[in-house]
């Protein structure tokens, strides 16, 4: 199964949902939106919805965390939502999640 990605843009809140699985072919397409959601004017917050992914390897945790970097570079709030089941608990171990799961900026 490959990814898609999709943003919607809400007052200064761009959403980036992801469905699918966010691997090391899926990883610059994320970032792609990421950074685009980042780049938008007058944007405080950028939300990385997981809810809909299946599978998130060590590229696409890579990929968050440059996100939440140039979130954090930006003055922007970086939060990962939705994440549950398979792609909760690598987050889990791997220590990263507290970092996507706070606010930042």
């Amino acid at each position: 199964m490959g990814v898609s990605i999709s943003t919607q843009r809400h007052d200064r809140v761009v959403t980036v949902s992801v469905v699918g699985e966010i691997d090391v072919a899926a990883g610059p397409m994320l970032e792609h939106g990421i950074l685009t959601g980042l780049e938008e004017p007058d944007v405080d917050t950028v939300l990385v919805d997981l809810a809909a992914v299946t599978f998130l390897d060590s590229s696409g945790i890579s990929v968050l965390l440059k996100g939440r970097r140039a979130a954090d570079q930006h003055g922007c709030t970086f939060r990962v939502t939705g994440a549950d089941g398979i792609v909760r608990k690598v987050l889990d171990l791997t220590g990263v999640w507290p970092l996507l799961s706070s606010e930042s900026g």
